[in-house]
């Protein structure tokens, strides 16, 4: 059974470290082209600062998908990330992201007209000023790379 979030009295989950979510655990970001821009060193392009900021909205954090979950429902973890809208993903390490004072937590996605049930979904929650942002950008790798695309910004 997926992981499940602690909720306030209206249903929005509540911003926590999940304890099932262990450091060595996988913490995976979607990249969609909407991240992407020129990079004008290599003149490819890189991943936007953008795919390394929290969503607005209650208790907003960063999307991820908890890798962990999604294999141990029998998922191949790269296969369940890539969509055509989310076409690259990069991954993390659940110990230093809580290492930059980061909290990972499960928030399952219902499904609604605009999106499809995920229930391996989870968020990043903390202060992401621009320095963790940057930080955020050295901790991860490609998971699922995009050809002539850099993580370097």
């Amino acid at each position: 059974m997926p992981l499940q979030p602690l909720r306030d009295d209206k249903g929005n989950v509540i911003p926590h470290n999940h304890p099932d979510i262990l450091p060595e655990h996988g913490v995976i970001r979607r990249i969609s082209e909407h991240f992407l821009v020129r990079d004008e060193k290599t003149e490819g392009q890189r991943i936007s600062s953008m795919a390394f900021k929290p969503s607005t909205g209650v208790n907003g954090g960063l999307s991820v998908d908890l890798k962990h979950e999604i294999e141990s429902a029998g998922h191949d973890a790269r296969t369940y990330v890539t969509t055509p809208r989310w076409v690259g993903s990069v991954i993390f390490q659940a110990g230093p992201l809580r290492g930059e004072g980061f909290m990972i937590g499960a928030d399952p996605i219902e499904a609604s007209a605009e999106a499809d049930a995920n229930p391996y979904h989870g968020e990043v929650w903390g202060n992401f000023t621009t320095g963790k942002q940057r930080r955020l950008r050295r901790l991860c790798e490609w998971f699922v790379p995009l050809e002539g695309v850099s993580l370097d910004g």
